[in-house]
């Protein structure tokens, strides 16, 4: 005769197929787990299993599921995070170098260097020429 499967085991199938990953989760040995796929567990296994599937954070749209920051089914993961902060940081940086360059002391700056480039090569040419 076929044993009866426990509420337990059938949402630990549907959200955590591995023995192993739900001991890690429920912080429970392998054995643990088996037991209690057989007997049933205590509701807060099954309530942890379930946040720990799907958890809102509280802004719309956003949510935590499975160890990872999810946002209309883009994932958040550490590596993502850290390179919208440099690329942020990079856009900043050439914000305010655009905006000291469109002052007036940053206008200044660059009209010296393109006369001081355009004498440089002015005389290059005078050097050649007398030459």
């Amino acid at each position: 005769m076929a044993t009866k499967k426990t509420n337990f085991y059938k949402t630990r199938n549907k959200i955590v197929p591995n023995k192993e990953l739900a001991a890690e989760i429920l912080g429970i040995d392998v054995s643990e787990v088996e037991r209690i796929d057989q007997e049933g567990a205590p509701v807060m296994a099954e309530r942890l299993l379930l946040l720990w599937n799907k958890k809102n954070i509280g802004v719309e749209g956003w949510l935590f599921s499975r160890g990872v920051l999810k946002y209309k089914n883009q994932q958040w993961r550490p590596e993502n995070l850290l390179k919208m902060r440099n690329d942020t940081e990079k856009i900043v940086k050439l914000e305010n170098e655009l905006k000291s360059m469109y002052s007036f002391n940053g206008l200044k700056k660059i009209g010296l260097h393109l006369i001081k480039s355009k004498v440089s090569k002015v005389s290059k040419i005078r050097i050649k020429v007398v030459n």
